[in-house]
Order: structure tokens, then sequence, then C-alpha cells
């Protein structure tokens, strides 16, 4: 019996360090250096599709760890709103964000996690809906110094 309980014991193990390997943001631990949060505020109402409401170089070769974004409100007759983020024109998602007003959104980083260095970013709004307003959209990037 005792061996059946290692047996039971260790496998409980292994699905839990397999449970969490498959957590969507990989949380560093307090200590862990190297990682920037960049924060994008975007203080306007929009009503919309608008490429490149945000553009800036990347200061540094980075890994780009996680992507969330947020509008404060919305207007309109079923207003969609989706954030993509872009290295050279080239989105760095598999799929855009797409928001609801007054939660977190978080987006799936696609294969191309990496940014170069001095690399021109963007941030495209892509706006639907009947007469539609997004106010106060904020990105935030987390990222990990190469």
């Amino acid at each position: 019996m005792n061996v059946f309980k290692s047996f039971l014991i260790a496998g409980m193990m292994l699905l839990l360090l397999a449970v969490s390997a498959l957590a969507s943001t990989p949380n560093p631990t307090p200590n862990s250096s190297g990682y920037d949060v960049l924060t994008f505020s975007i203080n306007k109402q929009y009503t919309a599709t608008t490429a490149g409401v945000v553009r800036f170089k990347m200061p540094w070769p980075a890994k780009l760890v996680t992507v969330q974004a947020t509008a404060r409100a919305s207007g309109g007759t079923t207003p969609t709103l989706t954030v993509d983020l872009k290295e050279a024109g080239v989105s760095k998602f598999t799929t855009p964000i797409a928001i609801t007003a007054g939660t977190v959104s978080e987006g799936v980083v696609g294969t191309i996690f990496r940014v170069a260095d001095e690399a021109v970013m963007t941030v495209d709004l892509t706006i639907g809906g009947t007469s539609p307003t997004w106010d106060d959209i904020t990105v935030v990037m987390i990222v990990k110094r190469l």
C-alpha cells in the first residue's frame, strides 16, 4: 500500500507541475531582474479604427512576456474594439486583443515574441459597431530585457 501511495503522490505532483506550466502569463519572482512594464494611456475618445494610435521605438531588445489592454467605457450599439501590437507593421499576436469595457483582456503572443532593439512598435485600434465610442484605453506591455 505504501508503494501505491508514493506513486499516487508522485503522479499528483507531476500533474500540478504540468498545470502550473500552462499558466497564460509567466509570473517572475519579485527579485527577478530585467523585467520592465511599459504602460500606454490613450486618454481620448475613439469612434473609428485608428492605426498607430501609439508609436514608439523599443529602447532595447526584449522578449515580449505579455500584453494587456482595457478600456474604461464604451458606447453605441454593440461596440467592438480590438487592440493589436505590431513591430514594423507585423502583429505580435496570434489574434488581436478583444476588449470589453471595464475588464482587462490579455493578448496571446504569437511565435514571434522577440522585439528587436530600436524596432518601431505601434498599437492599432480596430473599432466596429453602430456609432461606437471607446474611452480611455490603456495598453500594458511586460517585457524582459535580452
